[in-house]
């Protein structure tokens, strides 16, 4: 008789100790023949649960500092809305804070009219669109703000799963996802009224159906990311780079242009003239095609190179006008995550060169970024979500698991730094 790897064996033979399987191993063994005869996917669901737990261990977390009179100035917005009263303070402290006061404002009343400009415009249009509808359902835009997000959230973490099913096997794929839902910046920003788990949700879709060769459905999702936020536009660069290596090595083959080239790939004409008609809009608002981006000078944003960002950390107009603001530590408080994140995208050129350019793009911008947006870095940071498919093969699930748990607790951290001080 052959045992699984081929090598001969006598079953009169009593089994090696170390042939036994643990108590572990044989539930998982036979988890996984339950799952197959069933086609539930079990691990799946164990992970989409223990993020759902995570969450509303956070979100408890957050009702206990408030308990605790740890977070101040809940009830304070500047634009002094009516429907802050009677708000409770859990909904103020999810979606009453930085910037969720401006989405929540561009869904109470619309992008200001008749001036030339206003730091609103700086926000794009999709989710403060979406907090507006289902604001009319639920009755209160801040409940609205935090329904979207978490909405979102879930959709993401299930987005991000199809996509690492195409990198590697359903066990890793589910680890990776345990990893990527609980890490701390997306976990509570994904929690807060703010649009990145929209922005994720849409830019890795985008991703997915690209790679499924889906150019129609993929232009689609694209015009959305790059409605939820302008850094999706970066799309456009990494999507027009695999775009001309395709076509360039099908020409090779084909000897043909017009056999190389792909009529598909017109459907990104979409997301291209979704994104004019929007400017040509806030045009009308305000005189300016480029309001948007003139917007930005609100928050002192510019785009520049990694050495100009750590420079500002020190010579920047933040901590020129914060005087107990550390320099030092706003800027390690900001690479220990970011530099950690770099050097993942970067790990990715060993396992595939399109992820790897994905990763390195979007990082190479979070550090090149000045200004306030140089400040939220740790949150910028994850329009590179493929960073977390560098772990793909390096850690044992146990170590998975760990990682999870410590991503938790520092997500927790980042929720009570993000109601102190602008964090992330």
């Amino acid at each position: 008789m052959s045992n699984d790897n081929g090598e001969d064996s006598k079953t009169s033979e009593p089994l090696e100790e170390a042939q036994v399987p643990s108590l572990l191993n044989r539930y998982w063994i036979r988890l996984n023949e339950l799952s197959k005869a069933t086609r539930i996917p079990f691990l799946f669901l164990g992970v989409y649960i223990s993020i759902i737990i995570a969450k509303l261990l956070l979100v408890a977390c957050l009702n206990w500092m408030i308990l605790e009179d740890l977070i101040p100035w809940l009830y304070y917005n500047p634009y002094t809305p009516s429907d802050i009263t009677g708000t409770p303070e859990i909904l103020l402290a999810l979606a009453n804070r930085w910037d969720s006061n401006h989405f929540l404002e561009i869904a109470r009343n619309g992008y200001p009219i008749g001036v030339e400009s206003d730091l609103l415009f700086a926000f794009a249009p999709v989710y403060p669109w979406m907090v507006a509808i289902v604001g009319q359902v639920v009755g209160s835009l801040y409940l609205s703000g935090v329904i979207v997000s978490n909405t979102f959230y879930f959709l993401t973490i299930i987005a991000f799963f199809k996509v690492a099913r195409l990198y590697t096997d359903y066990r890793e794929a589910c680890f990776l996802t345990l990893s990527f839902g609980l890490f701390p910046t997306f976990l509570s920003y994904g929690t807060l009224a703010y649009s990145e788990a929209p922005f994720l949700f849409f830019a890795i879709s985008s991703w997915y159906f690209f790679k499924k060769e889906s150019y129609f459905i993929c232009a689609i999702f694209t015009t959305f990311s790059i409605l939820t936020r302008y850094i999706s536009g970066f799309l456009f660069l990494i999507y027009g780079v695999i775009i001309l290596s395709n076509l360039i090595d099908k020409y090779k083959k084909e000897k043909s242009f017009v056999k190389a080239f792909n009529f598909r790939w017109f459907w990104f004409s979409i997301p291209l003239v979704s994104v004019v008609a929007f400017f040509l809009y806030l045009q009308s608002l305000t005189g300016s095609f480029f309001a948007a981006f003139e917007a930005h000078g609100w928050f002192g944003d510019s785009l520049a190179t990694p050495y100009h960002q750590f420079r500002w950390f020190f010579e920047g107009y933040f901590t020129q006008n914060n005087p107990g603001v550390e320099p030092i530590l706003l800027m390690l408080l900001r690479y220990m995550f970011t530099i950690p994140f770099f050097f993942l995208a970067l790990t990715l050129f060993k396992d595939d060169v399109e992820l790897g350019i994905y990763g390195v793009l979007f990082m190479w911008i979070t550090l090149s970024m000045e200004g306030i947006s140089g400040i939220a870095s740790p949150r910028i940071m994850l329009s590179a979500w493929v960073a977390i498919l560098a772990f793909k093969g390096r850690m044992s699930s146990a170590i998975y698991i760990v990682m999870s748990i410590m991503f938790f607790f520092v997500g927790v951290w980042v929720m009570y730094q993000f109601q102190l001080t602008f964090f992330a």
